[in-house]
């Protein structure tokens, strides 16, 4: 039986926020006795279907170990049929989970399976609804910042960490 980590952040300038996320989740796997797990992470959006390192993870998988995720929102923002498709390939390995942020969803938590997909559904649809929201708020930012550029005859220029900055 293998602990094996999944580590999600959106953007390279996170570098702190996976370390911290690294932290947390081997003190977690150790408390599960757990001492050396497998650790995949990776820089994607939470809401691309494509994604190696949890492909690998997937892939790697075997009867038996545990997927720990620091919350749903780290294992995927693609709403509750990316949740419940990710969950079920785990499931069908005759593996489990764990959130650490939601351990009323851990595949061992005694919450009863409907009780957990209802609940799930729940989390899920709030991260979709968040990973619009924040997705409407940068194009209406960087909408704004264009029109800044325009109107003043600037150049938008990318700045450090991929950010869209006026140069004039």
């Amino acid at each position: 039986m293998t602990a094996r980590i999944y580590l999600r952040i959106s953007r390279p300038d996170e570098a702190q926020i996976l370390e911290n996320l690294r932290i947390n989740a081997m003190a977690h796997s150790i408390a599960l006795g757990h001492p050396n797990p497998r650790v995949y992470d990776e820089t994607a959006s939470g809401g691309d279907e494509d994604r190696p390192g949890l492909g690998k993870l997937l892939h790697e998988l075997r009867h038996g170990d545990v997927v720990i995720f620091q919350s749903l929102s780290r294992m995927t923002r693609g709403g509750i049929g990316a949740a419940l498709d990710i969950l079920r390939q785990i499931e069908r390995r005759g593996a489990g989970w764990h959130f650490i942020d939601q351990p009323v969803l851990d595949w061992d938590a005694g919450t009863p399976k409907l009780v957990r997909d209802i609940i799930l559904a729940v989390f899920a649809a709030i991260d979709e609804d968040y990973r619009l929201r924040i997705g409407n708020a940068t194009r209406a930012a960087y909408a704004r910042q264009k029109a800044l550029a325009e109107a003043t005859g600037a150049t938008m220029r990318w700045g450090k960490h991929g950010k869209r900055r006026i140069k004039v």
